[in-house]
């Protein structure tokens, strides 16, 4: 065989290969943005710490047993929902929290982010290559008294986290179509370590229609608008635009390659 044949039947075994991987469902990821990045995924409040609740008079007498939703609970199950999108598209994922607990402190899971990223083996040769986290992902979902009122809304502390606020609050409007814009000061985790960080608060879960889509999906009130609340996996969708927002941000960050030039 010559030389020029054998390169091109390797180039088309390649691509061959390439394409059962494809057709087969696993996603072929070394071209994504998402791809060799380090993520850490914080499920704002947790245990005792309950977070936002519905309906929204169920609070006011102090007792939470006649709650349906907890606020914490929201945020980890689109945190859970996020971290097995972004395994699929190649990136690295340590979460501060994975079932209802919460850290005594937003230092202490900052610092428990921080330590989960470095012990990650990211060269796949079995050992930790102490690598810091390329963003972290604060998750939240707001609280308001008027059970009608709605809007998504990004924090960051520093300028160097500004360009993933606004990244992750592009993508995620689309929820609400209520912008609340990008709101910077110390707040939270954003303040400590000097990571790029960002808090998300996507949208109101003492919304009502948001509160029916989140307990009940399909079967929601005809009155809620369904342009904006369509019926479907509001925790699959907020996950899907988490993971936009996040390659977005790498791409403008990166050249659209998944590790940094």
């Amino acid at each position: 065989m010559n030389k020029k044949l054998f390169v091109v039947s390797i180039v088309s075994f390649a691509a061959l290969a390439l394409l059962a991987i494809v057709g087969s469902g696993v996603v072929f990821a070394t071209d994504n943005p998402l791809h060799g990045k380090i993520i850490a995924l914080d499920a704002g409040h947790g245990g005792t710490e309950l977070g936002a609740q519905y309906p929204v008079a169920c609070a006011d007498d102090g007792d939470v047993s006649d709650c349906l939703i907890f606020e914490k609970d929201v945020n980890l199950a689109v945190v859970l929902a996020l971290e097995a999108k972004l395994k699929t598209a190649g990136a690295l994922v340590a979460l501060t929290r994975t079932d209802d607990k919460t850290i005594s402190s937003r230092k202490e899971r900052v610092d428990m982010a921080v330590a989960k990223c470095a012990a990650l083996d990211v060269t796949g040769d079995g050992i930790a290559d102490n690598k810091k986290c390329d963003a972290l992902v604060s998750v939240h979902h707001n609280g308001n008294i008027d059970p009608t009122y709605d809007g998504t809304l990004t924090i960051y502390t520093q300028n160097s986290d500004k360009p993933l606020a606004k990244a992750l609050y592009n993508s995620l409007l689309p929820l609400t179509n209520k912008p609340e814009g990008m709101l910077n000061g110390g707040y939270g985790m954003t303040v400590y370590k000097n990571l790029v960080s960002a808090i998300t608060e996507a949208y109101y879960i003492t919304n009502d229609c948001e509160a029916e889509l989140y307990l009940y999906k399909t079967t929601i009130s005809a009155s809620c608008d369904k342009a904006i609340y369509p019926d479907g996996d509001r925790i699959d969708r907020e996950a899907q635009l988490q993971i936009d927002g996040l390659s977005n941000y790498f791409t403008s960050q990166t050249g659209g390659k998944g590790r940094s030039k």
